[in-house]
């Protein structure tokens, strides 16, 4: 039996994301555990959004993904985690196969979650 699933306990308390290069952003963020009892890891959906606001990636991230070492939290514990995101497309438009250029990200949302 594994650690409680209670994600109404757990928040993600701050996060930033910054462009680290042409196609790389670094997402870093804060959860908590606001309730009494120990509760799982979550994972986390990102989803990086452009300048209307639409979703133009969206990726589901393990605990192991983003740099958690247990597998839970305990009652009023923070975890500081990142990620490095590479974003690439195909553009084909240059006439170059397989050419990649980078999306043009704008913002971002994060959600915790038990799969």
């Amino acid at each position: 039996v594994g650690p409680l699933r209670r994600i109404e306990t757990v928040v993600i308390d701050s996060s930033t994301f910054n462009k680290v290069d042409a196609d790389s952003y670094r997402l870093s963020f804060s959860l908590k555990n606001t309730g009494t009892t120990p509760v799982a890891m979550p994972h986390l959906e990102v989803t990086l959004t452009d300048m209307q606001d639409q979703a133009v990636v969206r990726r589901v991230l393990s605990p192991a993904q983003f740099g958690a070492s247990t597998s839970m939290l305990v009652p009023g514990s923070d975890f500081a985690g990142f990620v490095v995101m590479q974003v690439l497309t195909a553009d084909t438009s240059v006439g170059a196969a397989g050419a990649s250029a980078p999306l043009r990200v704008a913002g971002y949302r994060m959600l915790a979650f038990y799969p």
